[in-house]
């Protein structure tokens, strides 16, 4: 947490700067695309305003047509004579007519008129006494009219509640003279319900309005009648825009006081009604609004991504100047860990050259082979560490037992421990198998790296302590049939503080600096050791304070092995007679002199005759010559003109039956897996390792010789 804080603090300026351009690059989108939303909510109103206004005309119209062709009907009877009893007649027949279940005319309530100065009504209807037609709005509207069919002001019906019109017009003789006047009650429910259920978009109400500004439809029903001032909101304001004459699109509004902030679009039709359409501004401006939080969350997406980016690239950055800080420290450490036991070689060498004194040859022989010894060790380390980098680091399980395992340590670290007059006590607790089924060698190599450490950092006269035991919880076989070991390092040494604590398991690094400078080291130990615990199933970790000693701690998961002391001792082998192979011949095929004449000294006690061969191509050739002559060939594999892999290939490829059959091993400083894997698939039989050792020479003779 505290690292990322300073990463944090460190870059804030590009963070904050990157927000900001996001920020900007938002209020601009937003701005542009929201005018555009805005432009295409406002055509997609006004396209559904065109839309209602033309079905609300049309309605009208065609009821006034039907009307119209009603008047032009009657008035043709009257001139041709029908009495105003045929006259009734024919009124009280399109009432039942307009009545019925299939009506031309939707809403239609009575068919009437003033004819001749007597009352005709459809319905059957008798006006009182005090009634008088020619008073009535609609005889005179129609009279006002003359020619053209006269709309009433709408009215609310007693009985129903509903918004009513009428609908009149006056009836003319042949010589101009009036007959009377024709009148038809519409009850506009149908109309009002039509214009009410109007949206926009999905969303909102209509209403409308006639020519006088009184509310024709609403959905408050309190609403109509009324004057549109009387409702409160913004609707004082529109009398003055109705009247301007101009489109009313996408106007900020408010319906009555106690209304939500709403958009509204307004049409007026041919008899002066106006048709409205309110949508709340959250429906209205719901794209807006989405498109606000989208623009919003995918530019607050990409600026926590560039952000973190950012941040991560300079994690990174520092992590890498970090780590080459690092390697150059290793690097500095490496080349005084090799440059050390190098000097000695060197050095002793040249004594060793220079004295007659043979107790000082033995004991300059001595130092270079300690010398030597520990460059192998560090070479080992480095070649264990790239293993585990190219993730090539490799388990080879066998079934010891724990205490052979024990005893094989003590031999690598008695000599250290025995010099400092240390103190070293192993302990074993109740449940520990005695037979493991684990990897030996890297088993063995973490506890000794442990142990050489605790040596390493515990002044003299200090204890060690290794405790091995056998968690208790988990004392039940896993799936696999593992258990778990814990193994404990204890020591009473400068201990390790929290800081360098951290640093441990790191490549590359030592928990101080100053300790490899006093104390020596590559710092790679532990990392290996990390690795191969890892492997076996567990982890390391370690428990310290500064000058307190310290407590390393691993786990490993590992089957319970059957391995017994009788069947060990019959794999080590006892003091033998040594083999006589002056009977047997080899090929020895190496380009580098020196290493020809290690082999052919560690190998001069046997008795074998050793043919030498420079390269592979030379190597053929003899074999090729004399192949009867050769019990077995050792096989350097980089070799100038040809190399070993081809050499054995065209060997084993040879029209000679002994090519097929002789033993051939590899002798190379190429000691990975997959470099042993390419000498078996090129056709050799084994391999051995530089540098050379004599017993491992002597287990190979005795392997395939005897």
């Amino acid at each position: 947490m505290g690292d990322l804080k300073t990463l944090i603090s460190r870059s804030y300026h590009q963070v904050l700067l990157v927000f900001a351009a996001f920020l900007v690059m938002v209020l601009v989108s937003y701005i542009y695309v929201s005018n555009i939303v805005n432009r295409q909510m406002q055509i997609i109103g006004d396209s559904g305003m065109d839309s209602i206004q033309m079905a609300v005309s049309t309605s009208l119209k065609n009821t006034e047509l039907f009307f119209a062709n009603i008047a032009h009907t009657l008035q043709g009877k009257l001139n041709h004579g029908s009495n105003n009893q045929e006259i009734l007649a024919y009124l009280q027949e399109l009432h039942t007519h307009f009545n019925g279940e299939v009506s031309p005319l939707p809403g239609f309530m009575g068919l009437y008129g003033y004819i001749r100065g007597e009352w005709l009504d459809g319905s059957g209807w008798t006006p009182p006494p005090d009634y008088e037609p020619e008073l009535r709005p609609w005889y005179i509207g129609a009279n006002r009219q003359a020619l053209q069919t006269f709309f009433s002001d709408p009215y609310i019906d007693a009985e129903t509640g509903d918004i009513c019109v009428s609908f009149s017009r006056k009836l003319f003789d042949q010589n101009g003279q009036a007959h009377g006047v024709l009148a038809m009650d519409l009850r506009l429910a149908s109309l009002a319900s039509y214009v009410q259920r109007q949206k926009i978009a999905g969303h909102g109400y209509g209403v409308l309005i006639d020519n006088k500004l009184k509310f024709m439809e609403h959905r408050d029903p309190n609403l109509l009648g009324r004057d549109i001032a009387s409702a409160g909101g913004s609707y004082p304001s529109l009398p003055q825009l109705l009247r301007s004459g101009e489109t009313i699109s996408a106007v900020d509004f408010r319906d009555t006081d106690d209304g939500e902030p709403s958009v509204i679009f307004f049409r007026t039709i041919f008899n002066g009604w106006h048709l409205g359409v309110i949508i709340p501004t959250q429906y209205y401006y719901h794209d807006v609004y989405s498109l606000a939080l989208m623009l919003g969350g995918v530019s607050l997406l990409l600026a926590s991504m560039l952000s973190y980016l950012l941040v991560r690239s300079r994690a990174e950055k520092l992590r890498s100047d970090e780590e080459n800080l690092s390697k150059d420290a290793f690097l500095a450490r490496m080349s005084h860990e090799m440059r050390t036991p190098m000097n000695a070689i060197v050095g002793m060498t040249n004594i060793a050259r220079t004295t007659d004194d043979g107790q000082k040859k033995v004991y300059c022989l001595d130092r270079i082979d300690e010398a030597a010894n520990h460059l192998l060790g560090v070479i080992n380390d480095v070649l264990d560490l790239s293993k585990i980098d190219a993730d090539k680091l490799e388990l080879s399980e066998t079934d010891f037992l724990l205490s052979s395992l024990l005893r094989q340590v003590n031999t690598i670290i008695s000599f250290k421990i025995e010099q400092k007059n240390q103190h070293l006590q192993a302990e074993i607790g109740e449940g520990v198998p005695a037979a493991l089924v684990a990897d030996r060698q890297r088993l063995a190599q973490v506890i000794a790296n442990l142990l050489s450490n605790a040596n390493k950092f515990t002044p003299e006269n200090g204890q060690i302590f290794l405790r091995i035991e056998r968690i208790t919880e988990e004392e039940q076989q896993d799936a696999k049939g593992r258990i778990c070991l814990r193994f404990m390092v204890e020591d009473t040494g400068i201990g390790i503080g929290p800081e360098q604590q951290k640093k441990l398991f790191n490549a590359f690094e030592q928990g101080d600096s100053s300790v490899s400078r006093r104390y020596g080291g590559t710092g790679l130990g532990l990392v290996i050791s990390k690795r191969i615990v890892e492997m076996m199933g567990g982890r390391i970790w370690v428990e310290s304070e500064k000058d307190q000693g310290a407590r390393f701690i691993f786990t490993i998961r590992t089957c319970i092995g059957t391995a017994t002391k009788e069947a060990e001792e019959k794999m080590v082998p006892k003091d033998a007679i040594p083999v006589d192979y002056s009977s047997k011949r080899i090929l020895l095929a190496e380009d580098a002199p020196l290493n020809r004449e290690i082999v052919i000294e560690l190998l001069s006690n046997t008795g074998l005759a050793i043919a030498v061969a420079e390269n592979g191509r030379i190597a053929c050739e003899m074999f090729a010559a004399a192949p009867e002559t050769y019990d077995m060939i050792f096989m350097d594999i980089q070799m100038p003109e040809m190399n070993g892999y081809e050499a054995v290939r065209r060997i084993r490829a040879m029209d000679i039956p002994w090519a097929a059959e002789i033993p051939i091993v590899a002798m190379t400083a190429n000691v990975f897996r997959e470099d042993i894997e390419h000498c078996y698939a090129a056709g050799m039989n084994d391999h051995i390792g530089k540098p050379l050792a004599e017993d491992d020479l002597l287990d190979k003779l005795k392997k395939y010789l005897v």
